[in-house]
């Protein structure tokens, strides 16, 4: 009787002790299944996510190298991170319109229609190119007008940027020659070895070619505004990466996003009305 005595009253503090350990384990399988649920969640999201290759040249301000800048930006907005991984290589615009052509990447950005023949080019222009004709000041006084002309360049000898094309692109039925970089085109000019070198404005106002160019005294014109795509692939997922694009930048310029985007870079442009000189007269 003593031992039942000092037994018992242990007996209720045994069995609370029991049903701890069982909430205990029900809590450790529930939070296990919970753990192993967010894993195939984020399983299934990361399987889901296309891969999505993006080779551009650096353009300060644009394509920087650590990744910022107003067209990453743009492609961030219209390619989700939920549904796309970009995976970005830099390259001179040349290699960067070729790897695309060859289907060893995606994206390439800022490519005229010209330029695009062998790609599938956005239904929306992504920018505007502001072409500037670079000459010598004898080239201006011999004009008809103090300023360079569109209508006035097949008179001359011309020069661009490779893989570029400006003179296609702005409907000249022109040869040019192609130059390396901004240096290479300027240095020409003023060794008289062609008459204009057409470049992209923002390329004349880095640091180095503002230098070049006062060193140099040459002038100066702004000749046309082009509008510039995003380039595709001729291929099955190109199709399918440009239509979502397509689909994507409608809808964000529907709802304004597209408008507070292009704000916040002065330098790019939302180009939807600017006239595409290789496909009508400019």
């Amino acid at each position: 009787m003593m031992l039942q005595f000092f037994i018992r009253p242990w007996q209720p503090i045994r069995k609370a002790a029991e049903g701890s350990r069982r909430r205990l384990f029900t809590l450790r399988l529930w939070l296990s299944a919970g753990l192993l649920l967010a894993l195939s969640v984020f399983t299934a999201m990361a399987v889901a996510t296309e891969q999505v290759r993006l080779v551009t040249k650096q353009w300060p301000g644009y394509t920087n190298p650590d990744l910022s800048g107003g067209y990453f930006e743009l492609v961030q907005l219209v390619l989700p991170v939920t549904q796309f991984q970009v995976n970005t290589q830099f390259s001179n615009f040349n290699r960067a319109v070729i790897l695309v052509q060859k289907e060893q990447a995606e994206l390439v950005l800022a490519v005229t229609r010209v330029d695009g023949k062998q790609l599938l080019l956005s239904e929306y222009p992504m920018d505007a190119d502001t072409i500037v004709a670079v000459y010598p000041d004898h080239i201006q006084t011999a004009g008809v007008t103090e300023t360079m002309t569109l209508a006035q360049l097949p008179n001359y000898r011309l020069a661009w940027d490779l893989a570029y094309n400006y003179g296609q692109a702005l409907g000249l039925q022109v040869k040019g020659y192609e130059v390396t970089d901004v240096s290479q085109g300027l240095e020409l000019v003023s060794k008289g070895r062609v008459d204009v070198y057409l470049a992209e404005q923002s390329d004349l106002e880095l640091p180095d070619s503002q230098l070049l160019l006062q060193h140099l005294k040459l002038q100066q014109t702004q000749i046309r505004q082009l509008p510039v795509y995003v380039g595709f692939p001729r291929s099955a997922k190109g199709l399918k990466l440009k239509r979502f694009w397509d689909q994507q930048f409608r809808l964000l310029l529907q709802q304004g996003k597209l408008q507070t985007l292009y704000r916040a870079y002065p330098g790019m442009v939302l180009a939807t009305a600017v006239p595409d000189c290789a496909i009508s007269v400019c």
